[in-house]
């Protein structure tokens, strides 16, 4: 039998995720190192592709089993014994079993995961949108205190004969700023009441979704816990009886909160739904039960990231109506005390409006430089959960189709455990050879995240010395009982690697061309965050750096660098 030798390893970092926003540089340290206080550099943006850092073991096989990855029907197998083969040679063919309760689920929960992309691609436009629309009532303002600004230097050019001209100046502001704020409230009104009717879709889906599950005849989850399930349905019922088109902002944003909770305790539901150990986990409750489970858990996830942009959106909208009343309140303060007035203290007046606007407008370029690092967060967030739910589809969808089965070595079939016809499930086992050779080797590789069966990977000694590229072709039923590492096999290598040597793997993945990744080394924790020393012309600048995803080599930077710094160790 093969042996399995399992490796347990760990990555760690030293690294915290900072979400907030730091302060771009620390006054303290600024220009207090020569460009000759480093020994590397490296350009941001240099180098788009990054890798990720696995570990294998070299195992020796006396026996080949070929054994199956996905459900489905075998439709062709070619396994006599004594018959000789060869590592080409096809053994088997899997196609999908349509019919199986397996494959139904599983394409169940791709149609499932499917839409929530659509329903997150929804809320990353919408969230781009609003924070756009955010920016551009910002900018608004400013603009408008700018014309502000030029009509109170104006004003100021005149002398005490000139009163109703500067009159008419604070009523053309006055009329500016009424204007403006129904153009602009008008906008978020309409934004407001896209994002209701579209989360109103998702939580009525959401809601049908609860109750085709938990009222099916043909599938009964709960059945080790009654009372949850009973406090599913229950919640159910009150959810679907709220559910309203006239809800306020304030009772829209707890429902969708409640919604999210709804969904975490329909997960706990199914989760209470696990069958005793006795039953195979390979049977179609098992799939069920752990889909379902998927299914809910992600919808919390969503109906979380929903309320936050809600409130975003309807805060945002009560913040520009209560600037605008007090711009326009003040606008006609100021032209009424004109009226009432003398020549000089309606000079002084005018210097105080100046400060004041001068105040108002510092504010709004802190607001503006905000919005940009806010928006970059939110939108990383939202991408991110799109990225990881593609990568769930693309690995359920591969789990949908059929399967060529080849010897992998070059020997002799010793038995054939199953005939034609046969429906079969992950790990099968339908044929024995034994190796010309007796110690075939091959490649265990362990990943604590899930690789793609048939991805390229680099091999690499302990060295670092590259030896070839190969490609994963077995992904094993089950994870190291240690380390939950996700477990694949590259069989039959051809080199002069022995049993029980380790080798180090590198599977290779492209960054988005709008990333800033930089090596993990060139980050320095501390206690007031995380630090990256910048060369700016003869200087080494202190920068403390927004950071997001992080890979067993390189880091992603949401703020605070641009594309070609140079940064120093």
């Amino acid at each position: 039998m093969m042996k399995k030798i399992p490796l347990i390893f760990f990555v760690s970092f030293a690294l915290l995720f900072v979400t907030g926003c730091g302060k771009q540089v620390d006054d303290t340290a600024l220009s207090t190192w020569t460009v000759q206080g480093f020994t590397t550099s490296y350009v941001v943006g240099s180098s788009p592709a990054f890798q990720k850092a696995l570990y294998g073991t070299v195992i020796a096989d006396d026996i080949k089993n070929v054994l199956t990855n996905r459900w489905g029907i075998l439709d062709y197998i070619d396994c006599q014994p004594g018959k000789e083969v060869y590592k080409d040679t096809i053994i088997a063919k899997i196609t999908p079993n349509e019919d199986d309760v397996t494959y139904q689920n599983s394409a169940i929960q791709l149609s499932t995961l499917q839409e929530q992309v659509n329903n997150l691609t929804t809320i990353f436009s919408m969230t781009d949108d609003t924070l756009a629309l955010q920016k551009s009532i910002l900018q608004d303002q400013y603009d408008n205190n700018v014309t502000l600004l030029n009509n109170l230097n104006k004003s100021q050019d005149y002398s005490a004969s000139s009163m109703k001209y500067q009159e008419q100046l604070l009523d053309q502001q006055y009329d500016s700023l009424k204007t403006a704020k129904t153009i602009d409230l008008d906008k978020m009104k309409t934004s407001i009441l896209n994002a209701y009717k579209q989360y109103l879709v998702m939580i009525k889906d959401a809601l049908k979704k609860v109750n085709d599950v938990f009222t099916a005849s043909a599938f009964s989850v709960s059945d080790k816990n009654t009372q949850l399930k009973q406090e599913v349905l229950s919640e159910y019922s009150r959810l679907h009886n709220e559910l309203s088109d006239t809800m306020t902002a304030d009772q829209f944003s707890q429902y969708l909160s409640d919604m999210s909770d709804f969904m975490a305790l329909a997960a706990s539901s199914v989760n209470a739904s696990t069958p005793s150990t006795s039953l195979p986990q390979a049977s179609s409750l098992w799939v069920s039960i752990d889909w379902l489970y998927t299914t809910f858990t992600t919808l919390a996830s969503t109906f979380v990231g929903s309320k936050s942009a809600f409130d975003t959106l309807a805060s945002s909208y009560d913040s520009v109506k209560n600037t605008y009343a007090t711009q326009i309140k003040s606008a006609d303060i100021n032209s009424t005390n004109l009226e009432n007035n003398t020549a000089k203290t309606t000079a002084l007046q005018l210097e105080n409006q100046k400060a004041s606007l001068q105040l108002a407008q510092k504010t709004l370029e802190t607001q503006l430089t905000s919005a940009d690092d806010n928006k970059q967060l939110q939108l990383a967030s939202l991408k991110n959960q799109v990225l990881t739910l593609k990568q769930n589809i693309a690995v359920l969808s591969n789990s949908l189709e059929g399967e060529i089965l080849y010897a992998d070595v070059d020997g002799i079939v010793k038995a054939r455990v199953v005939g034609e016809d046969n429906k079969v499930a992950p790990n099968t086992l339908l044929c024995q050879i034994m190796p010309t050779s007796p110690w075939n080797l091959s490649l265990q590789v362990f990943s604590y995240t899930q690789l793609a069966v048939g991805s390229k990977v680099g091999i690499y000694n302990d060295q670092w010395k590259f030896l070839w590229t190969w490609t994963l072709v077995y992904e094993y039923p089950y994870r190291d009982p240690a380390t939950q590492n996700y477990i694949y096999e590259i069989p039959v290598l051809k080199s002069s690697l022995k049993e029980n040597e380790r080798v180090l793997v590198t599977s290779s993945q492209l960054a988005d061309q709008n990333d800033i990744r930089i090596p993990l080394q060139y980050i320095s924790p501390r206690l007031e965050g995380n630090l990256v020393r910048r060369k700016v012309g003869s200087w080494i600048q202190n920068v403390y750096v927004t950071l997001w995803n992080i890979d067993d080599s390189y880091v992603q930077i949401l703020s605070w660098l641009n594309m070609w710094d140079e940064i120093v160790q």
